[in-house]
């Protein structure tokens, strides 16, 4: 009986690391070790905010070829409390394999490591390609693409570019954008033995908190082939007061607004502070509410994503999929944000495929190894046939 597959180890291994959001630096000193044993070029740890690197690495061509990035995040969310296993000591069970963050997305990172060794292992066998292959493992993803962007400012771009996002291994072309949005009530603090000579800021929140829910329906929007239903609104977060017998003097929440192509983030702001606008009219005067772009989508704005199917990169992502599966891939649009995004602001068109199935952030989150592995082959058949 076998071992376990190399790249199922390499999995494994990239999942034992913690990398929860902020905590970058471990997994990507370890990478880079391990890109430099495996004979890369250019390995670089670029801090993308203080003390949260990314690793970029090139395979160099010997010329004359076309050159592809491959890009995976490092950071992973916060994990459940749900969770029966531990979440750090990843394992292989009845054909999943489970980890912390492994479905969103260290699975798509792992699987482009691994087949970036098997082509690096090529090349030292005297089968080297033309172009460049970079491999792009990024910090700060979940702030809007910093790592991405300090890794291109750095140098590793490419002519085109394989998102590695779980998508359970179909084609994306398109991805949703998103506004994130913090909403302030402002009130007047009192004691509550004294409350009508204060204004409760929680109180005040009430009347939007139904408008949103009402405003999910009423954005307009152009249905997309690949992303079905129209914009998605939810509501984050929600803090106000100090103590149970003080009237709070602030109320604050946190949106999440998920855009299709087409949809503008200072539209759908606008039409936020609009909604509000028409409920001190005419729900409650007493409404004093502060819209404003929430830090986290300030710091990489989050725009939506599309590029035709009949781009180079997209027909090379497709031909390698039915080389591998031998049948016609699936296109789908992908309900997230990418880093697709902030490649494309630097000349790198991209397309995604990864594995990794909904909902992506669940407790004992886990990936199938068989499309784990499968991402791995379609990942090396197209740097060999996009780079040969």
């Amino acid at each position: 009986m076998g071992g376990m597959h190399p790249d199922t180890q390499l999995l494994i291994d990239v999942c034992a690391i913690d990398s929860i959001w902020g905590n970058e630096r471990m997994l990507a000193e370890h990478l880079a070790g391990e890109l430099r044993t495996w004979g890369l070029n250019d390995v670089v740890l670029v801090e993308s905010l203080p003390g949260r690197p990314s690793v970029g690495a090139r395979l160099r061509g010997a010329g004359g070829g076309r050159s592809l990035v491959l890009n995976g995040h490092l950071d992973i969310y916060e994990l459940s409390e749900d969770w029966t296993r531990d979440p750090f000591a990843p394992s292989l069970e009845d054909g999943r394999v489970y980890g912390a963050g492994v479905a969103d997305m260290k699975a798509g990172t792992a699987a482009a490591l691994a087949a970036l060794r098997r082509i690096a292992r090529r090349a030292a066998a005297g089968q080297g390609l033309r172009g460049d292959v970079v491999f792009q493992g990024v910090s700060c993803h979940f702030e809007g693409g910093v790592g991405t962007r300090s890794l291109c400012e750095a140098g590793f771009v490419a002519d085109a570019a394989i998102g590695c996002e779980p998508s359970s291994n179909t084609i994306g072309i398109a991805h949703r954008g998103a506004a994130y949005l913090k909403i302030t009530t402002r009130g007047r603090q009192a004691h509550t033995t004294y409350k009508e000579l204060g204004l409760n800021a929680i109180e005040t929140m009430e009347p939007i908190l139904a408008g949103l829910r009402a405003l999910e329906a009423e954005l307009p929007y152009t249905p997309h082939d690949l992303l079905p239903g129209g914009p998605i609104l939810n509501i984050g977060t929600i803090s106000g007061g100090t103590k149970h017998n003080q009237v709070p003097d602030r109320c604050t929440i946190t949106l999440d607004i998920r855009l299709l192509p087409g949809q503008d983030a200072h539209d759908v702001k606008a039409r936020v502070e609009q909604m509000i606008a028409d409920l001190v009219r005419d729900v409650d005067a007493r409404i004093d509410a502060v819209v404003e772009f929430s830090e986290h989508w300030l710091s990489g704005p989050r725009h939506a994503y599309e590029i035709d199917a009949g781009e180079a990169i997209v027909q090379v992502v497709d031909r390698a999929v039915r080389t591998v599966t031998g049948a016609q891939p699936p296109y789908q649009g992908v309900p997230f944000w990418c880093d697709l995004v902030t490649l494309r602001e630097f000349g790198v068109p991209g397309v995604n495929f990864g594995p990794g199935d909904p909902p992506y952030n669940f407790p004992d989150e886990y990936v199938v190894e068989a499309q784990f592995l499968q991402a791995v082959d379609v990942y090396e058949t197209a740097i060999l046939d996009w780079c040969g």
